[in-house]
């Protein structure tokens, strides 16, 4: 905005005009602008940033109360101030009722002239503030007026992406008569991208086991998730006789398809043979089970992360896995999560599980869960657990 006032004189005596150009040229940051017919007064102030206009009343052609019901009419023009000069009272009346701001009696005094224009110059800055402060809240309240159906609708479809992924988490577990399984995922948001999948083969002869964590959390980790879900399905529940083998093979094609990405995934893979009862196991860079069975003398073997590099090997680790025997698997969301002190939840999970693994795996979980909430300030990652118990 600037500071020069532009004042607009429409009068058809060129006396008069040159007698308000003098009288106003003695203000400070003033321009004037002089017509003496009311058809260019109109254009002026259509083309030219217009703060005040003198208006003459009695002129030819169009006068000056059509000029005023033009600009009043117009809801661009409408806040520029306009003074009426007349000698008639009823004409003086009329301007008022059409929106005129004041009015000045001829003769004019001048400094009734000077006095009037001043006050609504001030009033014109004062307008013009006033509607870009409504501008600029109109403006304000539009983006975030779209800022929240944009809101709307990524909650919707983030709540939908919970259900899809909720649904592909095992709500019931393969039954069996030499095990009991029960787990939990728990996203830290609506969406996560811990995964927890169990499953029979297609012959029947393994039930696989998958606990997989990807990089981060969100919508992100969680698009990541299920990509890693069914290609990890796909290959696991042939039941192939190498399980090493099909682990590459998930790398393999992980890998190729994460090339442009940073994202990874570690995850543990058990597989259970019901005909001789021995569980195997591949680690991709994830946490060991807690009580892994007869494995104290076993050489643990974990490779890096799926995602990373194709062509890996992960070798497989097995060892008996019968009656009494525990396993529990989870992510790093249970161990890290904080109390309001800053302390990481951290081995209390070991020496909890010490307590419970004698319970029924369910009620494993419920008391695990139980503890873990309420040690913690807020859950900030996702938590997925799992409980396997050898009958």
């Amino acid at each position: 905005m600037t500071n020069l006032n532009h004042i607009l004189i429409v009068d058809d005596e060129p006396l008069n005009l040159e007698i308000l150009e003098l009288t106003l040229s003695e203000l400070e940051d003033v321009e004037i602008i002089s017509t003496l017919n009311g058809f260019k007064a109109v254009n002026y102030v259509n083309s030219l940033p217009i703060d005040l206009i003198i208006l003459d009343l009695s002129m030819p052609e169009i006068d000056g109360l059509e000029v005023l019901k033009i600009l009043k009419s117009d809801e661009k023009f409408r806040y520029i101030p306009v003074i009426v000069a007349t000698a008639k009272t009823e004409d003086r009346y009329q301007a008022l009722e059409l929106g005129a701001e004041d009015f000045l009696l001829k003769p004019i005094d001048v400094v009734e002239l000077r006095f009037k224009v001043n006050n609504l110059l001030k009033l014109k800055k004062f307008n013009d503030l006033q509607k870009h402060f409504n501008a600029r809240l109109e403006e304000e309240i539009s983006k975030k007026e779209k800022q929240l159906k944009e809101f709307a609708q990524v909650e919707q479809e983030l709540e939908l992406a919970r259900e899809i992924q909720q649904r592909l988490i095992p709500q019931t577990y393969p039954n069996c008569e030499q095990l009991d399984v029960y787990g939990s995922c728990v996203s830290a948001s609506e969406v996560g991208g811990d995964y927890l999948d169990v499953f029979k083969t297609e012959c029947h002869k393994y039930t696989v086991f998958i606990m997989a964590d990807v990089s981060g959390h969100g919508f992100a980790s969680a698009l990541v998730s299920m990509q890693f879900r069914s290609l990890a399905r796909m290959e696991l529940i042939k039941g192939s006789k190498d399980f090493g083998k099909e682990i590459e093979r998930i790398n393999n094609v992980f890998s190729d398809d994460n090339e442009s990405s940073s994202m990874f995934i570690t995850a543990l893979f058990l597989r259970y043979n019901h005909e001789t009862e021995i569980m195997e196991s591949v680690n991709a860079g994830h946490f060991d089970p807690l009580h892994t069975p007869k494995l104290e003398h076993t050489p643990l073997t974990k490779g890096i992360p799926l995602g990373i590099q194709s062509g890996l090997p992960y070798g497989v680790i097995s060892a008996p896995f019968q009656s009494g025997d525990n396993l529990f698997l989870y992510t790093d969301g249970i161990i890290e999560c904080e109390n309001e002190n800053g302390t990481m939840y951290g081995n209390r999970l070991d020496g909890l599980y010490d307590v419970v693994q004698n319970y029924p795996v369910k009620k494993q979980i419920q008391v695990i869960l139980e503890a873990f909430h309420g040690f913690i300030h807020e859950q900030n990652d996702d938590v997925t657990i799992l409980a396997i118990k050898a009958k």
